[in-house]
């Protein structure tokens, strides 16, 4: 089985668009949460999700529940303010069955692929939307997968940074960010599974259709320059 496994798109309908056509053949999707916020497509994103139905593992992230529910997403406090003005455009754009779609997501999950046991989650297994996992954080990384009882694998998103990890039995993975990475690469990170194994792949989009798409929206020129520049670089905020 070849598996899709996303997270964090945030609204870039460029970035998820070109994941989709760099692998065509995927047979199921595991999407770690966060289809909305930072971006200017979010009723696209949240679209694209509602149509995989049983083709997919959907999570919710952070994001995906603060804008559903109107809710405070608890993200760090660099983003906080860019978080807080497209959570406003978020809601204003999608339906009320996108957004009720969005809150009954679950940000945690166990599955099987392939007969190996998976845990995946939005953040943390203690706290499946808002801890930040490091990727250096050894220490609470064996942690987090005693609560997780040890699967085989573990995925999770939220940090914007890729991870592929071998910790005793388990493989601790994370495929970065589709629609805002911020390990100082543009292109959309995501991973593939195949054959028993997970790899860590990038898509190059363009980067400027994202950009201009952010332009013409209601947001204020100084946020939409900012959420730019995060994109033209990978994850710097502007000064």
């Amino acid at each position: 089985m070849k598996v899709l496994i996303l997270s964090d798109v945030h609204a870039n309908r460029a970035a998820l668009d070109a994941v989709l056509a760099a692998e065509p053949e995927t047979e199921k999707v595991l999407c770690l949460g966060d289809l909305v916020a930072y971006g200017p497509n979010p009723v696209e994103c949240v679209e694209w999700a509602m149509r995989k139905g049983a083709d997919a593992w959907l999570l919710q992230g952070n994001h995906d529940r603060a804008v559903a529910k109107n809710e405070d997403p608890r993200c760090s406090p660099p983003y906080r303010h860019l978080a807080k003005v497209t959570h406003g455009f978020s809601r204003s754009l999608l339906s009320g069955g996108m957004c009720t779609f969005l809150g009954n997501l679950e940000p945690l999950i166990s599955l099987q692929i392939d007969g190996t046991r998976c845990t995946a989650c939005h953040a943390a297994p203690s706290d499946p939307l808002y801890r930040y996992l490091r990727v250096s954080g050894t220490e609470q990384l064996e942690h987090e997968l005693e609560i997780a009882g040890h699967p085989d694998f573990l995925f999770f998103g939220h940090t914007h940074w890729p991870m592929n990890r071998r910790f005793g039995k388990t493989v601790v993975v994370n495929p970065g960010s589709v629609g805002q990475p911020k390990d100082g690469d543009a292109r959309a990170a995501y991973a593939v599974w195949q054959n028993g194994e997970v790899q860590l792949r990038r898509a190059a989009y363009n980067v400027e259709e994202t950009a201009q798409a952010l332009a013409g929206t209601a947001l204020d020129p100084a946020d939409i320059a900012a959420l730019s520049h995060v994109l033209r670089t990978g994850g710097e905020l502007p000064l």
